[in-house]
């Protein structure tokens, strides 16, 4: 929820551990789902929000100190009138980008109920993504693993002799010096 308001904190982070929870049995696949779509969604409309009341007033104080933002900020609410739904959903799946689109939808002045329908279904779209894909990578990292769990201990074993023999070897020639 944090993350979507517009405050760079690892919120993806925490939805991968969950979703590792949840593959491992530990916690429910959907309401771990339920609760990033939920605090995605709220975290979005906050941030809109502090955009549409606060945003305007905050990015013409910058573009008096910077004037070219002024064509910037034009540049964006223009964008955001012809791609912002469009827009706010993909950019729930882009990190760093996720964050900035609820502010800069409201800051663009776009219409509350197309932002709202928009961030909804990308919240559940991400959400859900993220979870089932994760728990299905994590099934086939396990299987993976089992079903060459024998080999892969041989290859360890065989790489940390032939380290051991370099190591040794180096230290021999350090000596003969």
């Amino acid at each position: 929820m944090i993350e979507n308001v517009g405050i760079p904190v690892p919120g993806e982070t925490m939805m991968i551990a969950a979703s590792v929870l949840a593959a491992t049995g530990r916690l429910d696949p959907y309401l771990v789902i339920a609760s990033g779509t939920t605090g995605a969604i709220i975290g979005d409309n906050a941030g809109y929000w502090i955009g549409r009341i606060g945003g305007r007033k905050l990015l013409t104080r910058v573009s008096q100190k910077f004037p070219s933002a002024d064509r910037g900020i034009k540049t964006t609410e223009k964008f955001f009138q012809t791609y912002g739904g469009i827009t706010v959903l993909l950019a729930r799946f882009v990190a760093g980008v996720r964050i900035f689109a609820g502010p800069l939808a409201g800051i663009s002045m776009m219409d509350f109920k197309r932002f709202f329908f928009f961030n909804t279904v990308g919240a559940i779209t991400w959400a859900g993504v993220l979870v089932f894909g994760i728990m299905n990578l994590g099934a086939m990292y396990t299987k993976y693993i089992k079903d060459y769990e024998n080999a892969s201990v041989i290859i360890c074993g065989l790489f940390f002799v032939l380290l051991i023999l370099i190591t040794f070897r180096m230290i021999q020639k350090m000596r003969d010096r």
